[in-house]
């Protein structure tokens, strides 16, 4: 127990020296290849587990033409797995590319706002935490707010324009 903790202990040291100020930020460039790389290669194990799944059809016909049911049990399982890690990889490629795709929108505008610094000025205050909609900023803060009624009318309660009371 002693030389496992000990041997723990010595791995962690390299990780534990690291200096703290220095991080491990990557680039815009290298980020974007990095996500094209891994696309690829989601690409690539789709197209395998696709040949894969052919195969495993064929292989469950043989079987079943040669009456080996066990066999085209086992092939059939295989396919079912083989079909959920063609959805799997199918929906992790959407993700990737969908996420490439923002980060690339996002700093085209990122771009052109640094371009254009007279914009910056325009920009509208932040909501208050509690304004969940939003409505404060459909307001128009020239337009006044006031709680008596329009002239002309008498609130509830009141005497009427004919002066009887209710």
């Amino acid at each position: 127990m002693l030389v496992v903790a000990g041997l723990m202990t010595q791995a962690c040291v390299p990780w534990a020296q690291a200096e703290p100020g220095t991080s491990q930020v990557v680039g815009p460039q290298q980020q974007a290849a990095r996500d094209h790389d891994r696309i690829e290669i989601l690409r690539e194990e789709l197209r395998k587990s696709q040949a894969q799944l052919e195969d495993l059809v064929r292989r469950k016909t043989e079987r079943l033409a040669a009456s080996d049911t066990q066999a085209a049990t086992e092939a059939e399982a295989q396919r079912v797995r083989t079909l959920g890690d063609i959805a799997a990889l199918q929906r992790e490629i959407a993700a990737a590319s969908r996420t490439s795709t923002q980060i690339a929108v996002v700093e085209a505008m990122a771009a052109h706002v640094n371009k254009s610094p007279a914009s910056a000025g325009k920009r509208a205050a932040p909501t208050p935490w509690w304004d969940v909609y939003g409505s404060s900023r459909r307001m128009d803060p020239s337009a006044s707010v006031s709680l008596s009624p329009p002239s002309g009318q008498v609130p509830a309660g009141s005497s009427s324009a004919t002066g009887v009371s209710p």
